[in-house]
């Protein structure tokens, strides 16, 4: 006879499939296409079609990911996945970013204390993890193969920055800014 497992069984969680979610923070990932690339590849797929690929360096470093949750899991079949692409942003340190001259004192204050900026969100220090002060660049999204992926997830975002991140999206994609108060998003 099988044996049921139901979701408040500790061992169904612990010997299920680990899905990544949104929000999921990732360590050694590509954080841009190779620009100018050493070489363009056009492959010419009868099945795919051409397609073009880059070769050259890269920068890797922690990215977040925000592919919807939703999007990635298979209907039907919640342990699996749909497809593997994964689009991710890269997280800078803050300070880099105001070296950089990218933040002034009026921006870096709005970003810390309000997480006000349209093309960032906000990341704060976390010492456990080893993570510094951050911003995600939501304006650089890479896409990318879940293979990248494999053994790369450093942590995930909270439920309340998880609500941020969906209500930084809204902002960024749509200009539409949500009050935080009231933004209760479904989270999966």
């Amino acid at each position: 006879m099988a044996s049921e497992h139901r979701p408040d069984d500790a061992d169904y969680y612990e010997n299920r499939l680990q899905l990544f979610s949104q929000g999921d923070i990732f360590h050694d990932v590509p954080l841009a296409y190779p620009l100018p690339a050493d070489e363009i590849v056009e492959d010419e797929d009868e099945s795919y079609g051409n397609r073009r690929f880059l070769s050259g360096p890269f920068e890797v470093g922690l990215a977040m990911l925000v592919t919807p949750t939703c999007s990635m899991r298979a209907q039907g079949a919640p342990d699996r996945y749909a497809h593997p692409v994964r689009t991710l942003v890269p997280l800078r340190p803050f300070e880099d970013l105001v070296e950089a001259g990218l933040l002034d004192d009026s921006k870096s204050g709005l970003a810390r204390k309000r997480d006000s900026l349209i093309n960032y969100m906000y990341l704060p220090e976390s010492e456990e993890l080893g993570l510094s002060e951050s911003l995600a660049l939501l304006y650089m999204p890479v896409t990318l193969h879940h293979e990248f992926l494999e053994g790369q997830r450093v942590t995930q975002l909270a439920v309340e920055g998880a609500r941020q991140l969906h209500r930084k999206l809204v902002w960024f994609s749509s200009s539409l800014l949500l009050d935080r108060a009231t933004f209760e998003p479904p989270l999966d």
